[in-house]
């Protein structure tokens, strides 16, 4: 049993990277009545007047002087690819926890690299895959393991949008992209890097390990990195499942469906729909926020950080998905 002392203990943490999925981890940080956003770091000054003007007394133009602070007992990364390795590397040796935004890395290699830099320092890794936290994925999940669907034979995931080039809630007018999403150095990949990762670890901790794949990648920009991908997986223990990513289309679709021999069910995740939008709209009139899944991500982090648990999806998991981004690469067909 826990004392109510413990209980008001407050988790020190640390936000690196405030673009805009590092904007919506310090919006949630900021509602967790455990956890105290202590310090942000970001080489922008307007996105460190944002975090002050959010409340955030502590701010700072280099993470390596975040990390150092000695009261901090976690750090969110939310870093572009190419980044990943140094910012672990840093929050690793300074001791502390670890929450990285999905990929684990640009590929394998990098991705065994990280592992291996958490491992030397005994540091917890938690991989920011939010999918697993949405209440209805986390809900079929549960299905499956209680044997709701019988024997899943078929299973798709679909997660269509605009990618980096999508407009955003905080930005008036046409988008500005960052260089590096268009490098394929320093990004990783693609539409399967970015989008597809969120589809096949969800695949993976519903249905395990992946025996085997095909891959189609589509160019529709004439980038170099692949702006749609599609990817067939049959898991040693399951079904043949299809993953369905893109970045090439404005309206902006994320679907699951499962189908076994007792039920079939497909999830709209994405849009929401015309009740759900005006139950939320309602809440927000209210003055109450929607639990939505980076606030349960987050949430669950800090619980994990403050009762000294390893978090889930760990880097194994991470380094899993990148074994399987990369064997989708490998066997890439060009369409």
């Amino acid at each position: 049993m826990l004392f109510w002392g413990s209980l008001l203990k407050k988790v020190n943490v640390g936000l690196i990277g405030l673009g805009y999925q590092g904007k919506t981890y310090l919006r949630n940080l900021l509602r967790l009545e455990n956890a105290n956003v202590l310090g942000v770091a970001d080489l922008s000054k307007k996105a460190l007047n944002f975090a002050k003007n959010a409340g955030v007394e502590n701010v700072f133009s280099d993470y390596h002087d975040l990390v150092k602070v000695d009261e901090l007992d976690a750090v969110v990364i939310s870093l572009p690819n190419f980044l990943h390795f140094d910012g672990v590397l840093a929050a690793a040796e300074a001791g502390k926890a670890i929450l990285l935004d999905k990929p684990l890395a640009r590929d394998v290699e990098e991705g065994e690299k990280i592992l291996s830099t958490v491992r030397k320092n005994n540091v917890r890794l938690m991989m920011g895959y939010n999918l697993r936290f949405h209440p209805a994925l986390r809900g079929i999940h549960e299905k499956i393991a209680d044997g709701f669907f019988g024997e899943v034979q078929i299973a798709e995931a679909t997660n269509v949008s605009a990618g980096p080039f999508a407009s955003r809630s905080d930005h008036v007018g046409p988008v500005s992209v960052p260089s590096w999403w268009y490098d394929k150095k320093l990004a990783g990949g693609g539409a399967l890097l970015d989008l597809g990762s969120h589809m096949i670890d969800l695949l993976s901790w519903y249905f395990g390990e992946v025996d085997r794949l095909e891959c189609y990648l589509g160019y529709m920009f004439n980038m170099d990195l692949e702006d749609t991908a599609t990817c067939m997986l049959k898991f040693k223990n399951g079904p043949i499942a299809s993953v369905k990513v893109g970045w090439f289309s404005r309206d902006f679709t994320q679907t699951v469906q499962i189908c076994g021999a007792a039920k079939n069910v497909g999830l709209r995740v994405y849009p929401l729909t015309p009740s759900k939008l005006i139950w939320s709209d309602v809440k927000r009139k209210l003055g109450q926020s929607d639990d939505g899944p980076n606030y349960l991500e987050l949430k669950y982090f800090v619980n994990c950080v403050h009762n000294d648990e390893q978090p889930n999806p760990s880097g194994d998991d991470g380094l899993r998905c990148m074994q399987v981004v990369s064997q989708a690469y490998e066997k890439g067909v060009k369409v």
